[in-house]
């Protein structure tokens, strides 16, 4: 017999005992601290519940502002499919605070309350009800057998891969919401360690933030097997994570854990969620983590250096000048508080080549500040693979291939589910003439991030690159379709320029340019186009990149390639030479680019394929003829 009452309204059941909200016999997953606004209301649904009230009941001693109140009971009511302005469960009292208006019975066996709920509970186990130390709310701390359906599921289904889904954030203050995305790398970092699980990039989660979505229908689209969901609530020098593992396939509730610490600790909470995760996956699985990070006491890391860090991988996430700028001054005065912060020398790195990458740095001053930060990251933790396959890119950017290669091994080694580290893996085969094999690794790199436009332009450039050309367009509609704000006008360009096709070359360009507001440009193509045709507008707009080099950066091997497109060989040439001495990225496919084809037979294309690659240049050379 249950101590706490059973409420049931419509087709939903409470039964506070077992924390478990169902509808239909189905449970419906709600953060415990929602579970308790929702139980709370509906236990004085008498009469009007302050927000104040919700406050000091709810969240106890934890200073939290009004809009943490307002958010949860937005939660409650996107759960039950309730609406603010018809009112059908919850009521708002303008001001002052809310009623549960809904007609509730009340039963002591949750049998008689629901008879499904009784396979439910049976699935769900015994739970055990804490009160959390620094918020007074019950929570799901542990299972009191092993042998629960659940498991028994999660134990016969071999799992293979996850995402965490964004944190969210219960302090109701919005500056906040940087730190809950930097944990969420965080803890996506120490998870991809676990041997044989793919773990979906954080930036292809993002979207998922306060979705309304179902559990099943965010796994099916991210093609995982399990979610992790969890909330984070910080006051002052304390963190308390709540984590829940979702099975995706069957939307079914496994498992859930409250934790707290100080947040000088904050890494190594990280570490112990992760290996708890990987525990209620595959025990045997984490048997083999000796050696990963995953299981090292980490020393206590100042607060300060944290917020620094998650700061910056915020900023880093907006791919602007402005965003990479602030994120590599986040990134340096983490660094400069800890010295030994691994994951910080390797963001910062990647900042740096990010700032070369969008036009706004010299390729190769980034690259040595990167090479400096990413020997630094290896040093303080060589266990962690942002180092090795951040400098796996130095090292394939400055035409030391096999080192480069051998990077990436040891990244994906270290975790299988590095996107970088699948990039450059599969620009290595490609280097190695095994094309089908490179094919299938940015495939993969696209399985482990499908909604992040930088993970899913190296597919369809790669099949431009080796000549399959129709395979390059069905990928770049895929990926317009998947990540519909990306639009890779400009790869569709280099396709259909190269298959003759020059209209829709142009029309490609067109719109390419009108999205990036580029006038100057434009206008030089139509200019071009009306004095020479096609290949006048190649013209124009190499002229025009020239002009503008003199007044701002360009990457050289930019005004090379038009050139080239426009059949002007001598000019082409001399770009493509500046571009050696500037380090420009894109030289690392300087022998597979189909729109260099015009200047291929010119020795002093030989030359710079030697100086670009060394004593492979005659074994690439062969390799890219035969693509």
């Amino acid at each position: 017999m249950n101590q706490h009452p059973v409420y049931r309204f419509d087709d939903f059941v409470i039964d506070p005992e077992a924390w478990q909200l169902s509808r239909d016999g189905q449970e419906i997953h709600l953060e415990p601290v929602v579970l308790k606004v929702l139980i709370y209301l509906i236990s004085h649904r008498d009469r009007l519940v302050t927000r104040q009230e919700l406050m000091d009941t709810v969240w106890g001693d934890t200073v939290i502002s009004e809009s943490a109140v307002s958010q949860a009971v937005a939660r409650v009511r996107k759960a039950l499919g309730d609406d603010s302005a018809t009112h059908r469960y919850i009521e708002t009292v303008h001001s002052k605070g809310y009623r549960f208006i809904a007609e509730v019975r009340e039963t002591a066996d949750p049998a008689y309350a629901d008879s499904s709920s009784v396979k439910s509970r049976k699935k769900a186990g015994h739970r055990v009800l804490v009160a959390g130390a620094a918020m007074v709310i019950l929570v799901v701390v542990a299972v009191f057998w092993a042998r629960t359906p659940e498991r028994d599921m999660l134990r016969d289904e071999q799992v293979q891969s996850l995402a965490v889904l964004p944190l969210s954030n219960l302090t109701g203050d919005p500056e906040q919401a940087y730190y809950a995305d930097g944990l969420q790398d965080i803890l996506i970092t120490e998870l991809s360690q676990i041997p044989g699980l793919r773990v979906t990039s954080r930036q292809s989660t993002k979207r998922y933030r306060a979705s309304d979505l179902t559990a099943a229908d965010i796994a099916g689209e991210l093609g995982v097997d399990l979610l992790v969901e969890g909330s984070l609530l910080r006051t002052g020098a304390n963190i308390e994570l709540t984590v829940q593992l979702v099975d995706g396939r069957s939307d079914v509730h496994l498992w859930a854990k409250q934790y707290s610490s100080d947040t000088s600790h904050v890494l190594d909470l990280m570490s112990d969620i992760a290996f708890d995760v990987g525990s209620e996956i595959n025990p045997n699985r984490m048997m083999d983590v000796s050696d990963v990070s995953a299981r090292s006491r980490i020393d206590p890391v100042e607060p300060r250096a944290v917020d620094a860090y998650t700061l910056g991988v915020t900023h880093l996430d907006q791919f602007t000048p402005k965003g990479i700028r602030i994120a590599i001054d986040q990134f340096k005065t983490a660094v400069a508080i800890e010295p030994d912060f691994a994951l910080a020398w390797g963001q910062l790195a990647l900042a740096h080549a990010s700032e070369a990458l969008i036009g706004f740095a010299h390729p190769r001053e980034s690259l040595e500040k990167g090479r400096v930060a990413l020997l630094k990251a290896i040093e303080a933790d060589e266990r962690l693979s942002i180092g090795h396959s951040g400098l796996g890119w130095v090292q394939l950017w400055t035409g030391e291939l096999d080192a480069a290669c051998e990077s990436f091994r040891e990244a994906l080694r270290l975790n299988p589910s590095a996107p970088f580290a699948l990039h450059g893996e599969a620009d290595c085969l490609m280097l190695d003439g095994h094309m089908d094999e490179s094919i299938t690794r940015l495939r993969e790199l696209a399985a482990v991030s499908p909604f992040w436009a930088v993970h899913n332009l190296p597919l369809p450039v790669h099949l431009y690159m080796i000549g399959r050309l129709d395979e390059a367009i069905i990928a770049v509609q895929d990926v317009h379709e998947r990540v519909p704000h990306f639009k890779m006008h400009w790869v569709l360009a280099w396709v259909y320029w190269q298959q003759g096709r020059f209209d829709k070359a142009l029309e490609e360009e067109r719109l390419q340019l009108k999205r990036h507001g580029d006038t100057v440009l434009l206008a030089a193509l139509e200019d071009g186009l009306a004095a020479g045709g096609p290949y006048g507008a190649m013209r124009a707009m190499a002229e025009a990149l020239v002009a503008r080099a003199n007044e701002s950066y360009v990457d050289p091997f930019d005004i090379g390639a038009t050139y080239a497109r426009a059949g002007m060989v001598d000019e082409a040439l001399h770009w493509l030479d500046e571009a050696t001495r500037h380090g420009s990225y894109e030289l690392i496919y300087l022998a597979f680019w189909p729109h260099l084809d015009p200047v291929r037979n010119d020795p002093r294309y030989q030359d710079l394929l030697q100086r670009v690659y060394g004593e492979r240049a005659q074994e690439i050379m062969r390799i890219s003829g035969a693509r």
